[in-house]
């Protein structure tokens, strides 16, 4: 292999790795303070979504009144739901941060999701900057022109 190729070579690895450096360092980040939180909704869409319940309620209405459906699921589907909505919404401590239970599921859940942890990435991070680092400090062969090739 001749010396242009082996730099040329060496150069594409040095790009690769410090790409693949970056991805990690971001896999890192969101693993060690993940983005989240319930999104604001659009006023239009709350709108739509009270729409939506009114519609269901009538329709529950209805249903109990012909006698189709028992009113002491209603109530407790009702009560149950409610419960569910508050207290999902309500603001907490926890991890040093102020957030909604919600919000506190959501990163329970994205932690203990499979895939590879920080410590792994950290591993991973690590082999890739000292392979950038060997590759920056390796002594670089000066270009030397073929004896084979015709010069210009």
């Amino acid at each position: 292999m001749s010396g242009l190729q082996k730099c040329m070579t060496e150069r594409d690895e040095l790009a690769n790795l410090e790409a693949e450096r970056d991805r990690l360092r971001s896999l890192i980040a969101l693993y060690e303070r993940p983005d989240i939180g319930f999104p604001e909704l659009p006023a239009w869409f709350g709108h739509v979504l009270l729409g939506i319940a009114g519609v269901a309620a009538l329709a529950v209405a209805a249903g109990m009144l012909a006698g189709q459906i028992d009113p002491t699921l209603v109530i407790f589907a009702v009560v149950f739901l409610s419960l569910t909505a508050y207290i999902s919404m309500r603001k907490i401590n926890a991890f040093g941060k102020s957030m909604r239970v919600f919000d506190l599921l959501s990163y329970l859940t994205l932690t203990t999701l499979p895939g590879p942890r920080a410590p792994e990435l950290r591993q991973r991070l690590s082999n890739c900057e000292s392979r950038i680092v060997e590759l920056r400090n390796a002594p670089q062969e000066p270009y030397q022109e073929s004896p084979y090739e015709p010069h210009s």
